[in-house]
């Protein structure tokens, strides 16, 4: 059963055999697999649920409602650089581009030799995305939705000389409106909303929503529940205080959120919750085209590339919407009014890195999180020596201009001798426009209790009843979108947990 606002503003206390916070990629595939094994299993989502009929087209509208502090949230450190996540029942998974790789081989036997983690280096793991790729029906994307925006993009990476694919996604019967960034109004795309929770709900999970956890409760150094506040989706007013009491606790609330959770319930592995924040590093490439693009029409990312110089550095196409688009791109007022003529000439192609970075998370004294990444500017030089391959290839296509927010390069590339300037050493990483929503590492897993936070299973060291189950585990970046890598080892390790078949067939 999914419990809404209306029956929880007197709060609720419940006892179960496992608590989830958190019902994103890692959440509800785990509270699928706890339902199905029988166990009372009762998931906590933060935001609400939302309908088609929310999934609205208004991109500044939707973020303020439906992501965490409006889509305003922001990474210090370097620079000052947005990074979002979904505040729904579904997560992240709602009103992303469902884009579902596998970790690279090199990436995993990374992992697994740097980190101790050789469980990872198993038929297991393989085995959980097998299940997770046919539940959520990932396949490349068919070039019957691509719109000429990610026809133009094969087109000018292939210039570049960069061989790439249709991107695999979750999706069903996708009919290309581009509307992922706020969700998918006609029900194509197989977010865990749609994917996961219904089996889990029909197997008997608990779902509550608009369901904020504040610390887990803790019987010395075991895990026995969580407590938190029911919280007005309108306003974040707290309505009433909730308790639920289950042996088993699992964090599966986001690489921001899950350190904050563990450090306020007194939980922090020797100081190496949160002492650990990763992500990948980006920017992008707007080429304005001497004919009509559309690009408000296709798969919102269709088709993208691997770097053919640099390891873990791949091109994508992307769309937003125009107004989330205009922000970045135009400015506001007179200035984007001015350009909004050009928006249909139009094409976003992105870029993103597996930079060696550093980073933390803190806590903030209105108790959001409070993320710090520092990027040194040789890695930013790294994806502008990249960027300014897609740049001269847009150019070489009929771009009449590109911009790339690129402080210190002129707003209105022109010209290939225009472009050399992105390969300037005076740029520095905080000159460049980016935005961080790969994340990873706050809570990383290692074989050894001195290095990391928790095992390879996602148990946290030193405290039991205590699993975490997102990207905050990941040792390093994934180089890929890291989805379906979370669903993975959440479903390979819940099932663990449950004492299900680890090498069952989807």
């Amino acid at each position: 059963m999914i419990h809404h606002l209306d029956s929880l503003r007197q709060g609720f206390e419940v006892d179960a055999d496992v608590v989830i916070i958190g019902s994103g990629a890692g959440g509800a595939v785990a509270a699928t697999n706890f339902a199905a094994a029988g166990l009372r299993t009762v998931l906590l989502e933060a935001g609400p649920q939302i309908s088609a009929k929310d999934m609205t087209r208004d991109g500044p509208a939707f973020m303020a409602r439906h992501y965490w502090e409006g889509g305003l949230r922001l990474l210090r450190g370097t620079g000052a650089w947005p990074t979002m996540s979904g505040r729904i029942l579904g997560g992240s998974t709602v009103i992303n581009s469902a884009i579902m790789f596998p970790l690279p081989d090199w990436v995993r036997e990374d992992w697994a030799a740097a980190d101790g983690l050789d469980a990872l280096r198993g038929p297991e793991l393989d085995a959980a995305y097998k299940r997770v790729f046919a539940r959520t029906h990932t396949a490349p994307t068919p070039e019957s939705v691509f719109g000429r925006r990610n026809v133009l993009t094969r087109e000018i990476l292939d210039h570049a000389g960069l061989k790439g694919a249709p991107l695999p996604r979750a999706v069903k019967g996708c009919e290309g409106t581009g509307d992922c960034l706020t969700g998918c109004a006609v029900g194509a795309k197989q977010s865990v909303d749609r994917s996961y929770l219904p089996g889990a709900v029909q197997d008997g999970a608990e779902v509550y929503t608009c369901a904020v956890v504040h610390k887990i409760l803790m019987d010395g150094t075991r895990a026995v529940g969580v407590e938190g506040h029911i919280v007005d989706p309108d306003g974040h007013a707290k309505l009433a205080r909730f308790t639920v009491r289950a042996p088993r606790v699992i964090v599966s609330a986001g690489t921001l959120h899950t350190p904050v959770i563990l450090k306020r319930s007194g939980v922090t592995a020797g100081g190496r919750v949160g002492g650990t924040f990763l992500a990948h590093i980006s920017s992008f490439a707007m080429g304005v085209m001497n004919h009509t693009v559309d690009p408000w029409i296709g798969a919102t990312q269709g088709y993208g590339a691997f770097s053919d110089r640099v390891r873990g550095l791949k091109f994508e196409s992307l769309w937003a919407p125009s107004a989330l688009i205009g922000g970045q791109w135009g400015g506001v007022g007179p200035d984007m009014y001015e350009m909004l003529p050009d928006f249909k000439r139009a094409l976003m192609i992105p870029i993103v890195y597996r930079a060696k970075v550093t980073g933390k998370v803190g806590i903030r004294l209105d108790g959001m999180p409070d993320a710090q990444l520092w990027v040194p500017n040789e890695e930013m030089w790294v994806v502008l020596s990249e960027l300014k391959r897609v740049v001269d290839s847009m150019l070489d296509l009929g771009a009449e201009y590109v911009y790339t927010g690129v402080r210190g390069v002129p707003p209105k590339i022109r010209t290939k001798e225009q472009a050399m300037s992105l390969l300037s050493h005076d740029i520095q990483a905080r000159d460049v426009t980016m935005t961080a929503n790969h994340t990873f590492g706050s809570c990383r897993m290692s074989g050894r209790a001195d290095r990391g936070v928790v095992d390879v299973n996602g148990k946290v060291y030193g405290t039991e009843g205590l699993w975490l189950m997102d990207a905050s585990v990941f040792p390093s970046p994934s180089a890929v979108n890291p989805q379906a890598t979370i669903m993975a080892l959440a479903d390979m390790n819940s099932r663990r947990i449950a004492d299900l078949d680890l090498l069952a067939t989807a």
